[in-house]
């Protein structure tokens, strides 16, 4: 709205500075230029829908990592071209699915020419994190779980098989968990009553922090049955409700995240290492944000994983207001912009603050403010309860 309002302001202004003649010149020149950025579109509209569905006939690992090149160069080339950073999220996180979906192909048809059999019960492979919530980037990082309906140990065997081929192949095409979390791990594959029992026993036996999981809030499916997808975040969901005290005490810490000022309100900086004098925007601000958006969002009951769509739920239902939504999708697509530029990850983004231009810097720190709101919001509608 504020681009459009803008471009219309800019152009009346022109248009009644012009001598006679030179308006249709302008209205001809802006006419081209539109031309050229509707060509841009309907080129990608063609090209990027093609390439995810040549992923879906793929048949080697070679094949799929041709096409992750193109896609990712198409994905980066719109963000150079448009800035959007929903539109970036969606890119990445779509081809990421695809290639995803081609990998766990190919190991099921390897493992139908080397045994096991794939048993007949329900399975679901799952998304965490950054790309759970849709808000992957083309650094490659990728967590991910495995559920399955299957209890014998013949069915339990084929899953362990199928983790283990698919992560192999996702590992060539550069998809991996920095964090450890993949289905190779027993902790992150098993049937629905191993991640009940799982679940159970890190919460009664655990230190009492429901950080991790609140994380699991982020699970979407990539691949197999959505309903049984579903029952997984139904479980999740009903263990945060259940122990209300824990949950409350955990979002207590999340609200009470650093902030990115220093007691003079100056950005705080790097004191050491490679990143010295630079601002962590991925620890003081992208993380805080999606850590606060999504304990709100989970107290609320919304059903959402990415923090755009939370946000805009939160203020739908009533659970924020209109002027600290605004400035949080602001930060959203601010912060978002500086992640999206240094290669998609929260972890690895910091700032230059002191070659920032004015504006730069004050949306910067209207995005740290906001933030700041957000955390005090979660403070006093759930951790200051009870």
């Amino acid at each position: 709205a504020d681009f459009l309002e803008g471009i219309r302001r800019d152009l009346f202004r022109r248009l009644r500075s012009l001598p006679p003649g030179d308006e249709c010149r302008l209205l001809t020149g802006i006419t081209q230029s539109l031309g050229a950025e509707l060509a841009f579109e309907e080129a990608f509209d063609q090209a990027f829908p093609r390439l995810l569905a040549e992923t879906e006939t793929a048949t080697d690992v070679n094949g799929l990592a041709e096409l992750q090149r193109q896609l990712t160069e198409k994905a980066a080339d719109y963000f150079h071209q448009r800035g959007s950073v929903p539109a970036f999220d969606i890119l990445c996180t779509t081809l990421t699915d695809y290639l995803t979906r081609g990998a766990l192909r190919l190991a099921f048809r390897w493992m139908e020419e080397h045994g096991p059999a794939a048993p007949a019960v329900a399975w679901a492979w799952l998304a965490l994190g950054a790309l759970g919530r849709g808000e992957a980037g083309l650094s490659g990082d990728a967590d991910f779980a495995v559920i399955h309906d299957g209890e014998s140990p013949e069915e339990t065997s084929f899953f362990v098989g199928l983790a283990g081929r698919t992560a192999g192949i996702l590992e060539r095409l550069g998809l991996t968990s920095p964090g450890g979390v993949t289905p190779v791990g027993a902790a992150w594959r098993g049937s629905m009553a191993d991640w009940r029992k799982r679940i159970t026993s890190r919460v009664t036996e655990g230190d009492g922090g429901l950080g991790w999981l609140i994380g699991l809030a982020d699970l979407r499916c990539v691949a197999g049955d959505s309903t049984l997808a579903a029952s997984m975040n139904n479980l999740v969901r009903s263990m945060l409700a259940f122990h209300g005290d824990q949950f409350r005490e955990t979002a207590r810490h999340i609200s009470m995240m650093p902030s990115g000022f220093d007691f003079f309100g100056r950005f705080r900086t790097e004191r050491i290492g490679e990143s010295r004098g630079m601002f962590n925007l991925g620890y003081y601000g992208i993380s805080p944000l999606v850590a606060n958006v999504r304990v709100l969002a989970v107290h609320a009951e919304i059903p959402e994983t990415g923090t755009i769509e939370r946000i805009r739920a939160l203020l739908r239902e009533g659970h924020m207001d209109v002027e600290l939504a605004e400035r949080l999708l602001r930060a959203c697509h601010s912060f978002g912009r500086k992640r999206g530029g240094m290669g998609g990850e929260a972890s690895g983004a910091y700032v230059d603050t002191a070659g920032l231009a004015e504006q730069e810097e004050d949306e910067l720190k209207a995005g740290i403010e906001a933030v700041g709101n957000l955390q005090r919001l979660v403070y006093t509608t759930i951790a200051g309860q009870g």
